[in-house]
């Protein structure tokens, strides 16, 4: 064995206590490759300058030693080079310092540059197999990915066909909304974009109301319920929400996505019924009260008639039978509310009717400084109904209107037609009703009055029901408010009993 080739060999394998110990900190700044690494390299190449090993058992294991290590081409031949330079300046020192002869430096020069080439050659190819697989996986990848936007597309398109939906940043602006959203609320998406949920608020529900869907999001969480929002026209829309956050690493929100349906109808629906269920109660008790009632005024009718055979003053016997009578008017109109009779509908002008009930009580709005403003339409107004259910509706309302003007004002009262409805337009401008109070408008006993006892409304919206029609009523505190009682037109109403 040449002496001076296996002392190189023993300089090489300890070269990392030598003059690679400055270049450490840099190698691995640059090439992420352990120390570890590095002193396995100059080790396993320095024996094999000594003993002459298997060359590619040695260039193998370097080579999976920078794979796995640096994970970069660049980075692996920088790490190669950088220890093939540290090796040569190893070399010319040791000859410099005639440690070895010149054939030897050319000698082991040789070697160290046919190791180097080797395993240069062999990183390549790893490499390049490397760069094959990943092609490969990447084009799987970009099939998965293509795939995976093609069902977030098709998800978008069934979100956008079905939903209300919006979606929100940090700040609880509008980044996005999609067409369904901008029809409800009849804002254009440039309208939208940039503005808080606030701009549609309904100011139904209270501060609290919203402060807990905050927190709950704030939270992470997804929150559901019921809203009531408002289009830019003031419609009012109840909305079932899904809202649900998007949350960063550290779980803090960034932006969330509202998705909403309209259950407005079914809102309505409900009321409805639960409404009936309430007039239901009041018509079986109507019915006890009013067979109970009968009862005695028939007996006490028969015997008012036998009293005036007596020949007692008849003027006292009429009044008695006069009020004998109003008692059974006001008890066949409580019997509105028990099982349904057969109505006598005929055909009605609803300019007369109006006419006649402004003329019953100018005289108490004028007591009460009410000016009533009727505007007769010169057209027949005509609907099917019966004339005395009619007035007692109209009765009710506009008397209502005047109460709810205790210092005085103006009620306008119009007439409206279109080919398909008939509508009565009565307008004050009183006190007017929060959004509560109007839900509640017809329900059995409610009022908003001192003195009332809520059966006038309740009276009026069952003679409407049972006319086919419907009441509307738009209001504001210390603004007034419109009652709208629609009627189908007899035209129309016979054209659809005949498809």
């Amino acid at each position: 064995m040449n002496r001076q080739i296996e002392y190189i060999g023993a300089k090489i394998k300890n070269i990392s206590n030598d003059i690679f110990q400055e270049a450490e900190a840099q190698l691995q700044k640059k090439t992420d490759v352990s120390w570890s690494t590095t002193e396995n390299l100059f080790e396993r190449i320095g024996e094999f300058v000594i003993s002459k090993n298997d060359l590619l058992t040695l260039v193998a294991f370097l080579n999976h030693k920078l794979i796995k290590s640096s994970g970069s081409l660049e980075r692996s031949m920088h790490f190669i080079n950088s220890t093939r330079l540290a090796i040569l300046d190893l070399l010319e020192q040791e000859l410099r310092n005639s440690k070895i002869s010149l054939d030897n430096y050319f000698a082991v020069m040789k070697t160290i540059e046919e190791i180097y080439q080797l395993i240069t050659k062999e990183l390549i190819n790893i490499y390049d197999d490397e760069m094959s697989f990943m092609r490969m996986t990447l084009d799987e990848s970009i099939e998965d990915l293509n795939m995976t936007l093609k069902e977030l597309a098709e998800l978008e398109s069934v979100l956008n066909e079905a939903t209300i939906f919006a979606i929100t940043d940090q700040e609880d602006r509008i980044l996005y909304a999609n067409d369904n959203f901008c029809q409800l609320y009849k804002y254009s998406r440039d309208e939208l974009l940039g503005q808080k949920h606030d701009i549609y608020s309904s100011n139904y529900h209270p501060p609290s109301f919203f402060n807990d869907i905050w927190e709950t999001i704030q939270g992470g969480e997804v929150w559901r319920g019921e809203i009531l929002n408002q289009a830019k026209d003031g419609t009012k829309y109840w909305l079932d929400t899904t809202i649900i956050p998007f949350v960063n690493a550290n779980g803090e929100r960034y932006k969330h996505i509202s998705i909403q349906y309209d259950i407005t109808e079914k809102r309505n629906t409900e009321d409805t019924l639960r409404k009936t269920e309430k007039l239901a109660i009041i018509g079986e008790l109507a019915a006890g009260i009013a067979h109970e009632v009968r009862n005695p005024l028939t007996t006490i009718r028969g015997f008012v008639q036998l009293l005036n055979e007596s020949q007692i003053d008849s003027y006292y016997v009429e009044t008695i039978l006069d009020e004998i009578d109003r008692i059974n008017f006001i008890v066949n109109e409580f019997m509105v509310f028990a099982k349904p009779h057969q109505l006598q509908f005929s055909i009605c002008n609803l300019n007369e009717i109006l006419t006649s009930v402004v003329k019953f009580l100018e005289p108490e709005a004028t007591l009460k400084n009410v000016v009533i403003h009727f505007e007769t339409s010169h057209e027949r107004m005509l609907i099917s109904g019966e004339k005395n259910q009619l007035k007692q509706v109209f009765l009710n309302l506009i008397k209502n209107s005047i109460e709810a003007m205790p210092t005085g004002g103006t009620i306008s009262i119009s007439l409206k037609k279109s080919t398909e409805k008939i509508a009565v337009i009565v307008k004050d401008e009183g006190i007017g009703m929060d959004l509560d109070q109007i839900k509640k408008l017809g329900e059995p006993f409610f009022t908003t009055k001192k003195n009332g006892n809520g059966l006038g409304l309740m009276v009026s919206y069952k003679i409407i029901q049972n006319h086919k029609g419907k009441i509307q009523v738009q209001s504001r505190l210390n603004e007034g408010t419109t009652f709208i009682v629609i009627f189908e037109s007899p035209k129309n109403k016979k054209q659809s009993n005949t498809k």
